[in-house]
């Protein structure tokens, strides 16, 4: 077995890498929550490329806005015997 130094020498090795590996843990830096002026960027450049899209497929933003569909309401949707799902 190992002498009483060697023995207080290795707890003590044990002891500093637990409270290293404690510190480093504590210190990861978070992720960096984004500014107001730099949603604001994320923003417009998202609506730019959008708009780009847009010109692209041929259609305006109102126009695309207005061509959306509709929801179906619960009522337009039936259940045949067969199990099989038909819209009314």
């Amino acid at each position: 077995m190992l002498s009483a130094p060697w023995m207080i020498v290795l707890i003590g090795m044990a002891f500093s890498a637990a409270a290293f590996a404690i510190i480093a843990k504590a210190r990861v830096a978070k992720p960096k929550k984004a500014e107001k002026w730099e949603k604001a960027q994320i923003v417009k450049q998202l609506l730019a490329l959008s708009e780009g899209e847009d010109k692209v497929n041929g259609t305006s933003r109102q126009q695309s806005a207005s061509q959306s569909p509709t929801p179906r309401s619960r009522a337009a949707v039936s259940t045949s015997r067969s199990g099989t799902v038909r819209s009314a």
